[in-house]
């Protein structure tokens, strides 16, 4: 994989500069990477009004005038499998509709979309060829999260989940700089860095239009033995779109990068709709937006509130 890596940027190099001829000092490059804009995609269920109140506003903080837009797909259909249970009896949407207006106001570049109003085919033809997934066997959501990363008008693209805190201090750039030389899925550096070899659909970036370029996506179902017994629970066959990506990876369809440096920010992801939601998480947020981490929580890309000294009942 590394050799076909490295010659597919040559290939790209050598077509650029048969192109224009034009070499670009370092520093102009630094000032290009830094021009870029992004948009934050995400997905949110009705269950989700009040952590996105919580976190928009962190994102909008974290990303400053980086930031183009922030698209929000909400699904409002009803869910299946693992998520189903681990929403039950949270889905409020009086809460929701109170933080879409609110964010909406707040903030212009803050827009929702709702997943009913999205055509599917096209875009599911797009990524899947002739399958047609909405949500993966467990119910986490496919449709949802490939429709949020379609509606993004820049070309560089984060998509992460509603419940995924940042800190900023050079990976955007890191990560627009990978992109532009090949990576074609890059992941902020995580708290507890790993050999990750696997593709998480938490955060990661891409460069939209290179990346629509390696699609559709292959091995997309689970073995056969589990979809029948999924197909006869009445359960979708589908692996999760993380899945789907790693698998591509693993067959050199696409290059996946995770950033190491956590110097340059990192990643943590919230975990806790109650958690995101209580008083106490707001000096949380600060203190990721600033860098300062508890050091045992630096071992865990998952927040854990005892790390923090926070009782939770």
């Amino acid at each position: 994989m590394g050799n076909s890596y490295v010659a597919r940027n040559e290939i790209r190099h050598k077509a650029e500069w048969g192109k224009t001829q034009v070499t670009m000092s370092e520093a102009e490059t630094v000032r290009a990477v830094m021009a870029t804009k992004i948009s934050i995609v995400s997905n949110a269920t009705l269950a989700d009004g009040p952590t996105l109140l919580r976190l928009v506003p962190h994102w909008l903080r974290v990303f400053g005038s980086r930031l183009d837009e922030i698209i929000l797909v909400v699904d409002s259909e009803p869910l299946i499998g693992r998520i189903a249970e681990l929403q039950r009896g949270q889905s409020n949407q009086g809460r929701m509709k109170e933080a879409i207006q609110s964010l909406e106001v707040s903030d212009a570049r803050v827009r929702f979309v709702s997943l009913e109003s999205i055509k599917p085919t096209a875009l599911q033809r797009r990524w899947f060829g002739r399958a047609r997934p909405v949500r993966c066997q467990a119910g986490t959501p496919i449709l949802a999260f490939i429709a949020a990363i379609d509606q993004a008008r820049c070309d560089i693209v984060l998509r992460c989940d509603s419940d995924m805190l940042f800190c900023e201090n050079g990976w955007l750039d890191e990560a627009i700089q990978s992109l532009e030389e090949g990576v074609d899925v890059y992941e902020p550096p995580h708290l507890h860095l790993g050999v990750e070899r696997e593709v998480s659909s938490r955060a990661f970036m891409i460069a939209k239009q290179s990346f629509y370029g390696h699609l559709p996506l292959r091995n997309l179902r689970l073995d056969v033995l589990r979809v029948l017994h999924r197909m006869s629970k009445g359960r979708p066959p589908w692996l999760a779109l993380e899945q789907m990506m790693t698998s591509s990876v693993a067959k050199g369809q696409l290059f996946h990068k995770v950033g190491r440096n956590t110097d340059l920010g990192f990643s943590l992801h919230g975990l806790k709709r109650a958690w995101i939601g209580s008083p106490w998480f707001d000096e949380v947020i600060r203190f990721v937006e600033s860098g300062e981490v508890p050091s045992q929580q630096q071992r865990c890309w998952d927040f854990v509130p005892e790390y923090w000294g926070i009782e939770v009942h």
